[in-house]
């Protein structure tokens, strides 16, 4: 697992999308490589990013969604996992609005922002979400402990159960086991 600063260093591009890095070219995002200062106790900044990662994963699911990788329930779970990071983004936006920050708006939708046309099918599209619900997990895990503010945390927290559900609920999709590692110690 990586360390909150590492993840926040190389973006939803780093480790935990290693396989989906090829389907990433060209997408930059405020997100990657803009937040490497965030530091503990800097909670606009992590909100910043937090937010930004919310964006990018929203337009992920937007770029899968727009095509025909998914049918079924499997596409009517990708539109509600979709509509949950509409509304991450709109809460930390409005938080960040409440502290006195300027919210970053989502980009205007863009067909080019992933090389979907890379995906071959159902499986392919599936993995390149997982991977987005993997990084938003581990971003929000390691912002829980570094808020100072505790509300924040508290809301982190709570955002960082429904990515891991999605992340769960897409590995089985996948036929892996939902939980990869139990936690321990």
């Amino acid at each position: 697992m990586m360390a909150r600063r590492d993840f926040v260093r190389t973006g939803a591009g780093g480790l935990t999308l290693a396989g989906a890095l090829p389907l990433l070219a060209g997408c930059t995002s405020a997100a990657i490589g803009a937040h490497d200062k965030v530091r503990p106790g800097d909670d606009l900044a992590m909100l910043d990013t937090v937010l930004a990662l919310e964006y990018e994963a929203a337009a992920a699911y937007d770029a899968i969604l727009a095509g025909s990788l998914l049918a079924g329930d499997e596409r009517a779970l990708a539109a509600a996992f979709r509509a949950d990071h509409g509304k991450h983004a709109e809460a930390l936006a409005a938080i960040i609005r409440r502290r006195g920050g300027a919210a970053a708006p989502a980009k205007a939708p863009n067909s080019d922002r992933f090389a979907i046309g890379a995906l071959t099918g159902r499986e392919d599209a599936l993995r390149f979400l997982l991977n987005f619900e993997e990084g938003l997990a581990l971003a929000h895990l390691g912002a829980v402990p570094a808020f100072a503010d505790k509300d924040l945390a508290k809301n982190s927290a709570g955002i960082l159960g429904v990515e891991s559900m999605h992340w769960a609920v897409l590995r089985r999709a996948l036929g892996e086991a939902p939980v990869p590692m139990p936690i321990i110690g």
